[in-house]
């Protein structure tokens, strides 16, 4: 076959493939009686009745990207649940191409490209599109990011690396957890590429997203973000724990005796008792003087002291919450999976072997980054750093918020799978191409078309 047939032939495969999976996901939502509404919703929609161009915008309790999107839905769940919907289907699509792209074999692409959008039919994906949150519009934006940093590594230019920072600032803007990540991504590039010619490159990406990193703190104190994250871990993790509790009272946390035994306490159902109780009780002013001052600081200063805890507890405390979380319960009414199928499902998507896992494919990642170090191999840094950065995520997740661990693991757990899946086929792609060269008879089993 002609080249340019075989690649026209490839384009319309990925361009059929991408008609049907925008299809499905439609279909599928169309069974969806009616968006799923949380607490969270109310400050979403608070953020979006405000003045896009006003400060109180971009510091209000929640992140404000969510919200401005929000805005060109008025606000209406409806309209939103479907502009999350077509967003998430867009960006998957524009991912799935920008892998496809970055490959040399030629069969392999439809293939990459087919299994990418198959992973985004994950019950872990599709269930946000009609949750009024911000994980839906997280995601996508999570998809956008990456295929603009594949895009910018299968060839450097400067309008590329543009668009990376521009998504990159609208990804941090969507969870303050993000913004953590472009600060471990920051720090990664900028030592990896530091010894080759492209590390001007790579500073330059590395100092912008550390710019976007600041600017999301800032915003998040001026916000009190951090504030409610303290008196949240406050009733749920330090009051419980006598040791914790003694260390706080020794670091100047004014403690209310009280309050310390209704945590210890607790029933069913006054979960957030002692949490609102520090909010806004008259005789928690003190407490909360403290918690707006030194409080964020010692808390920091808390994890570090108890360092073995922190980085531990993912595994003895949340392994479950951690890295497979089951957040069924946060589906819609209607919801349906996509893949019925539960053998194809755990294939596309693993849970059932969440934490041995982990373990394994970060293995995997650590012993491919050796080889992709030692032949300069950039484009494998993707699918490296999104495994490898799932651990810390998983322990900033496990620090920042005791309060639903399992719902704010899904980023990293999504960006472990899909990276594995990345690493698989990039690996094949360098085996064939590489073996090839050297092997001619191979030449048509890299590309029929040769």
């Amino acid at each position: 076959m002609n080249n340019k047939y075989y690649t026209i032939l490839i384009l319309a495969i990925q361009i059929a493939a991408g008609f049907i999976y925008g299809y499905v996901r439609e279909e599928n939502a169309d069974r969806i009686r009616e968006p799923r509404l949380v607490g969270d919703t109310e400050d979403y929609f608070h953020n979006a009745g405000l003045p896009v161009f006003s400060l109180e915008f971009w510091t209000d309790a929640r992140p404000p990207i969510t919200a401005l999107l929000w805005k060109f839905a008025g606000s209406d769940p409806e309209a939103i649940f479907k502009l999350q919907l077509f967003f998430s289907i867009a960006s998957w699509i524009a991912l799935a191409f920008a892998v496809a792209h970055a490959l040399k074999t030629g069969w392999l692409k439809p293939l990459i490209f087919i299994v990418t959008l198959a992973f985004s039919l994950s019950r872990d994906i599709v269930m946000w599109d009609p949750f009024m949150g911000s994980e839906s519009i997280s995601l996508s934006f999570m998809a956008l990011f990456l295929a603009a940093a594949v895009w910018l590594f299968a060839g450097w230019t400067t309008y590329k690396a543009v668009l990376l920072v521009i998504l990159a600032f609208f990804f941090a803007f969507t969870r303050d957890t993000n913004a953590y990540l472009l600060l471990m991504i920051a720090g990664l590039i900028s030592v990896v590429f530091a010894f080759t010619i492209h590390r001007y490159k790579a500073w330059t990406v590395g100092a912008a997203f550390l710019l976007i990193f600041l600017a999301s703190s800032q915003f998040s104190l001026m916000g009190l973000r951090p504030y409610r994250a303290i008196l949240m871990n406050t009733s749920l993790r330090i009051f419980p724990s006598e040791i914790y509790t003694e260390y706080f009272r020794q670091h100047g946390m004014p403690v209310d005796d009280r309050l310390v035994r209704m945590a210890r306490n607790m029933q069913p159902g006054e979960t957030f008792a002692v949490n609102m109780a520090l909010m806004f009780d008259q005789d928690q002013e003190e407490f909360r003087q403290w918690a707006l001052g030194p409080g964020p600081r010692e808390y920091v200063r808390f994890l570090w002291f108890y360092k073995a805890e922190t980085f531990q507890n993912v595994f003895l405390e949340t392994s479950e919450e951690s890295f497979y979380p089951d957040v069924y319960y946060y589906t819609a009414t209607g919801y349906r999976p996509i893949i019925a199928n539960d053998r194809i499902a755990e294939f596309l998507y693993p849970t059932r072997f969440g934490l041995i896992f982990f373990f394994a494919v970060n293995l995997i990642a650590a012993f491919v980054a050796a080889f992709a170090w030692r032949d300069g191999r950039a484009l494998w840094l993707i699918p490296v750093l999104m495994i490898l950065l799932s651990y810390p995520q998983a322990v900033l997740v496990w620090a920042a918020d005791v309060n639903d661990v399992a719902r704010h693991s899904i980023p990293h757990n999504v960006l472990m799978r899909l990276g594995f899946w990345f690493l698989i086929f990039f690996v094949a792609d360098f085996l064939l191409t590489d073996l090839a060269a050297r092997l001619p008879f191979l030449q048509r089993l890299r590309n029929p078309a040769a």
